[in-house]
């Protein structure tokens, strides 16, 4: 988990920089998960968003089947992440609580990013729509995943 202060959020060049992964898990996560669901749209996927309490930090945008998610950390078993997502935060801020909604529009949707206070693609240093593709294509796409990950002997595929 990365927080960012408001004066790192606001140096757009700055937030560029930094590397992937802190990108992608801080700032750009929605951007993450609308290129998966335009890369893979029959994949069976769609994506959610982790909403905190009013005031509270902790805002996250991924996508899943059900089975696994899929964020900047990779593929993880949907279970495994919720748990790990939740526990991990609570270090933070004991006691956050949060719930989870299904997007039934894009992550990168107008509508979306002015309800939840995320950035539209255009409001970015550059365009980060070609850095998530490139990101995605880092890892397996989904039909190669096993069938149920509930099921596999190990977590070779999990990102923690």
């Amino acid at each position: 988990m990365i927080f960012r202060t408001e004066e790192a959020k606001k140096n757009l060049a700055r937030s560029w920089q930094r590397l992937d992964r802190p990108f992608f898990a801080a700032g750009a996560c929605h951007v993450l998960a609308a290129a998966f669901l335009k890369t893979y749209p029959k994949a069976g996927f769609h994506a959610f968003l982790i909403l905190p309490e009013t005031n509270l930090r902790g805002s996250h945008v991924a996508v899943t089947n059900g089975l696994v998610v899929f964020d900047y950390h990779g593929y993880v078993r949907h279970d495994a992440y919720l748990a790990h997502y939740f526990s991990k935060i609570r270090r933070f801020y004991p006691g956050w609580q949060g719930k989870i909604l299904r997007l039934e529009e894009s992550p990168t949707a107008k509508s979306f990013c002015q309800k939840y206070q995320h950035r539209l693609p255009d409001q970015y240093w550059k365009d980060p729509q070609p850095r998530a593709v490139s990101y995605l294509n880092r890892f397996p796409p989904p039909h190669l995943l096993e069938t149920d990950p509930r099921q596999a002997q190990d977590d070779r595929w999990m990102g923690y």
